[in-house]
């Protein structure tokens, strides 16, 4: 199953084999650099699709001091060179939308807690520009970041959202920003553009997310325009602490993919092709993202289908 094509909105993925976003530190003042686009052409081949490494939206929003920016029209002809790039070797690239919160490295970072309204409507227009900006970088289509404990996974962890206005409290209020985000994306780019989400969809933590809440927030970002659901951790980060097996969120991952009919990703832990294969045969996910795996090894993907072909 590893190498079937997986149709989504105007794209054909040939195969299920993603590279999930890792932030490698190698942009130049927040453009693509030259040995940015060299390490993704590499691995870009026999590889479905990439989902790029997180931009900050804004620069209040800034993550660490080598992130890529999607923040103003300046980056839009180095990503441009990055997506050629990419898509010369038969893969897909989405850009990853992102906003660190309170985790910022900037002075100005915001605390979602205090955060007015009007500086909301701010984050939000920054997500739908960017989403803009990365449609005319040649990007097949957009991923919202909502995970790892960056801003979106801080308002929808009751953890963090002490809220008590209409973004804070209930379920409902503290997925509203993801929805808004999502349903104004929609917008700006267009009913045949892909947009994902890349969902902290559990924090693992006494007082935080709720495993009963995944199928209506999942749910609510369909309904809102999402096209793709990325699963992964949500303040615990991109690790389970208490597992560490191939797909390691598949439990999370199963939960999002009974719960609507839009394709899934699985990412963690998996780094052999037949685990890859098992884990979709058995109704996990739809896609399989490869991380570490193709960060050690830039012909993973290649040799994992070649793989396939011997034993099938």
């Amino acid at each position: 199953m590893l190498n079937t094509a997986l149709k989504i909105k105007n794209i054909t993925i040939p195969n299920r084999i993603m590279m999930p976003p890792m932030a490698r530190e190698l942009s130049d003042e927040g453009k693509v650099s030259d040995a940015l686009i060299e390490y993704y052409a590499k691995r870009a081949e026999g590889t479905g699709l990439i989902i790029v490494e997180h931009e900050y939206v804004s620069p209040e929003g800034i993550a660490s001091p080598k992130q890529l920016s999607m923040a103003d029209d300046s980056v839009i002809d180095g990503f441009r060179k990055l997506t050629d790039a990419i898509h010369s070797k038969g893969s897909f690239a989405i850009a990853q939308l992102n906003h660190a919160g309170i985790e910022s490295i900037s002075h100005n970072k915001l605390n979602l807690n205090e955060m007015t309204l009007d500086e909301i409507d701010h984050v939000k227009e920054s997500f739908v520009k960017a989403a803009v900006r990365s449609k005319k970088a040649g990007f097949d289509g957009v991923e919202i970041h909502a995970a790892h404990g960056y801003f979106l996974s801080q308002f929808y962890s009751p953890y963090t959202n002490k809220r008590t206005d209409d973004y804070g409290g209930t379920l409902e209020n503290r997925i509203r920003l993801h929805n808004e985000i999502i349903a104004d994306v929609r917008e700006a780019v267009g009913e045949d553009y892909v947009i994902a989400i890349r969902f902290g969809a559990y924090d693992y933590l006494e007082g935080g997310s709720k495993l009963e809440d995944i199928p209506i927030a999942v749910e609510s970002f369909v309904k809102s325009g999402a096209d793709l659901i990325d699963i992964s951790g949500g303040l615990c980060r991109y690790v389970n602490p208490n597992s560490k097996e191939p797909g390691y969120f598949r439990q999370l991952s199963k939960i999002a993919k009974d719960s609507c009919d839009v394709p899934v990703i699985l990412t963690g832990g998996v780094k052999k092709a037949k685990d890859a294969e098992n884990l979709l045969n058995e109704g996990f996910c739809d896609l399989i993202g490869i991380g570490r795996a193709l960060l050690m090894d830039a012909e993973w993907s290649k040799k994992a289908l070649k793989y396939l072909e011997n034993v099938q």
